[in-house]
């Protein structure tokens, strides 16, 4: 994902956020070969927290957007269930915005999927919606939420009704605040695909047919 893609697109994540923010985000890669690799090398979460708040508030921004198919080897070295596998390939956006930051459904949707995945390094409070593009089903996956936020597997939503909150380091995975944003396609449901928000190399390839990139696909 580069800057030009972000600036092209990130009026698509505004109906998500309810509209709250005015300005455009910050491009904030957490790849290998990003430009700010010192902010989130050896470093804890809540450091990097701190970094981060102080680099929007530099910048006078509101939030920023982290990116697709990023390798993130660096930032996931703590959490051996990535490690092992090799699985550094990020397959959604991130979101990074304040603690407690509301989420709208960007359609009417059905809840298909709302848990809470404890440990270091999960999701923490995650949620699925089930939506339709050109009477096409998709799936809408939200990580790193405040699970007593969260409505029932089964709910339906309206466009525009709030479903979920950021969660804190406590409730969404131990990590900085944000939400992991991932399309899953019926292929990538039906395969079990919504507990990986990390692909390995070699999966790249396939990855039309279970998790295109957000920003192409929304």
């Amino acid at each position: 994902m580069t800057r030009d893609e972000v600036e092209t697109n990130y009026n698509k994540l505004l109906p998500i956020l309810g509209n709250a923010f005015k300005t455009a985000p910050l491009f904030f890669p957490l790849g290998e070969d990003s430009e700010y690799y010192e902010l989130f090398a050896d470093v804890s979460q809540s450091e990097f927290q701190k970094s981060l708040d102080d680099f929007m508030l530099h910048n006078k921004a509101e939030w920023s957007v982290s990116g697709y198919l990023e390798n993130r080897a660096t930032i996931l070295r703590d959490f051996p269930q990535m490690v092992t596998e090799g699985r550094y390939y990020h397959l959604g956006i991130d979101i990074n915005a304040p603690c407690g930051t509301k989420l709208y459904a960007p359609h009417d949707c059905e809840v298909v999927v709302s848990k809470y995945e404890e440990g270091a390094g999960n999701y923490g409070g995650v949620i699925v919606l089930k939506c339709k593009k050109e009477e096409t089903p998709f799936y809408m996956l939200f990580g790193h939420l405040n699970p007593g936020k969260l409505p029932p597997t089964g709910a339906h939503l309206k466009k525009g009704d709030t479903f979920a909150e950021y969660g804190n380091m406590e409730q969404n995975g131990s990590w900085y605040y944000h939400t992991h944003l991932q399309i899953l396609t019926q292929k990538a449901f039906d395969d079990g695909w919504e507990n990986k928000g990390y692909c390995t190399k070699d999966e790249i390839a396939t990855l039309n047919d279970y998790c295109p990139n957000p920003f192409l696909f929304l």
